[in-house]
């Protein structure tokens, strides 16, 4: 039994890899290039400065760079620094991380889902989850949201196992330690205090309220989550920790396309695919409305309250609902197996639903299949120009508004949009010890004529490419 148990896990484990494979030795210029450099950046500096877990650091602050950044627990980042520390700085060492620890959720979901569905429905759940279109590309980016819902994933295993046999306290203890995990890496992973409340309420009715070990369990990982995210809004402002800010994001509730681009466009072609939905709507009313197992019910309505009070951000960004892909993938599974179970005696019925299941992963493949091509390639060639013209010490300003140039140019300095920047503000910046300035010659760079006329009447070209441009600062035409 042990053998063949051994080998679902490997099945689904070399599932999720195949899956997630594509583009692993990109370098970090794909889709959400912006949020990669920012967490390899991270681990970059750690690997640079001495591995000093509680001082992560950027790029883009200039000489005040080596202070501590406010960022979010950067467990994923330091351990992406020591695989520095063993094979070198790579890109591909973060995107390995990633697809490793995305297929261990896959391994976690299916452990958990058996502890209520049948075999099979439990198993083509965990191959789903690892064909959602949403999950095979944001589980092998350099971000820490592969971790966050591995964390999930593990931490209600746990949990539940604890609840099985509460004598055994090595459950509970690493429940908590991968559930606090969740949302230290993301805060909004917060949500997963509703789905504990009620696996307890479950258990024990009314009388959780009053057992010792769920208390300590909820208020130590509550306050573990605010003493960093207080910490970290201490240091360079990474994250957007102002409740002013929070509630600027939740303006745009009010509108309707809000509601439609989260729920009638990303949660079918991203979260289940529009075959997937058929399933996703069976299990549903099977699990939930029928068998009445409202845990599913629970963690799926948590997962949308979360996603209604990211607000803007979950808006703008697309990974946002990954938090959908195990739980909808659970529904899609258990859809499956009914189907199966119910009407699957006839051979055209087998067949349909063979092709509906199939045709989940070419959906998914079709859908994303745009967010591997690589953009800004003069930036590779940008890094090695740098190198040659620059010391380590020399400052940047970059056109750009994210960490991306920075991060392949391997220099620190700071980071504008000169189509929206005033000119004086630019000034101010390079005043701050600036000796380059790198643009790419698109629309950043002739958009605004009166700030790219000034950058060249007063300062000399150091280098120039058909796809980007190096001034030299320190000196004056």
């Amino acid at each position: 039994m042990k053998k063949n148990l051994l080998i679902i896990i490997f099945s689904i484990f070399v599932f999720s890899i195949v899956f997630h494979i594509k583009g692993i030795t990109s370098p970090l210029l794909d889709f959400q290039s912006w949020r990669q450099t920012q967490t390899a950046m991270v681990a970059r500096n750690y690997y640079e400065n001495g591995f000093k877990f509680f001082h992560p650091q950027v790029d883009w602050s200039g000489r005040e760079s080596n202070r501590r950044a406010g960022t979010e627990f950067p467990v994923f980042s330091f351990l992406i620094a020591l695989l520095y520390k063993i094979f070198g700085v790579h890109d591909i060492l973060g995107r390995f991380l990633a697809v490793f620890i995305s297929a261990c959720s896959a391994v976690y979901l299916f452990l958990l889902l058996r502890k209520f569905f049948e075999f099979w429905s439990a198993y083509i759940a965990s191959l789903i989850f690892s064909a959602i279109p949403i999950k095979i590309y944001f589980t092998r980016t350099v971000q820490p949201e592969s971790l966050m819902l591995f964390s999930i994933i593990a931490g209600f295993y746990y949990f539940i196992c604890y609840l099985e046999n509460s004598n055994i306290k090595i459950h509970i203890i690493l429940s908590w330690i991968f559930l606090v995990l969740a949302p230290l890496v993301k805060l909004p992973s917060l949500y997963i205090l509703l789905p504990v409340a009620y696996l307890s309420y479950h258990k024990w009715d009314r009388k959780f309220l009053y057992r010792i070990d769920i208390w300590c369990f909820n208020v130590l990982l509550v306050l573990c989550v605010w003493i960093w995210y207080r910490y970290a809004k201490s240091g360079i402002g990474v994250l957007p920790l102002e409740f002013s800010g929070f509630l600027a994001m939740l303006k745009i509730i009010g509108q309707p396309h809000f509601w439609t681009r989260n729920f009638l466009s990303r949660f079918p072609e991203l979260t289940t695919t529009y075959a997937g939905l058929i399933f996703f709507a069976v299990g549903f009313w099977n699990i939930v409305l029928k068998k009445r197992q409202i845990f599913f019910g629970v963690w799926f309505f948590s997962v949308v309250i979360y996603i209604i009070f990211i607000g803007e951000y979950g808006y703008i960004h697309q990974y946002t609902v990954l938090h959908y892909a195990p739980i909808n993938a659970a529904f899609m599974g258990a859809g499956v197996g009914y189907l199966w179970t119910r009407f699957g005696n006839r051979k055209v019925n087998k067949i349909l639903i063979i092709l509906l299941v199939m045709s989940i992963p070419i959906n998914s493949i079709v859908r994303i299949r745009k967010w591997y091509r690589l953009d800004n390639l003069w930036l590779l060639k940008a890094g090695r120009i740098v190198a040659e013209l620059s010391s380590p010490k020399d400052l940047f300003l970059c056109n750009t508004r994210g960490p991306r140039d920075l991060y392949h140019i391997h220099r620190k300095g700071f980071q504008t949009d000169i189509r929206i920047e005033r000119l004086e503000r630019i000034k101010n910046i390079i005043k701050k010890d600036v000796s380059f300035f790198l643009t790419a010659t698109n629309e950043r760079w002739t958009d605004n004529q009166s700030v790219s006329r000034y950058f060249l009447k007063n300062y000399p070209i150091a280098y120039r490419d058909e796809k980007f441009l190096i001034f030299d600062l320190r000196k004056k035409i």
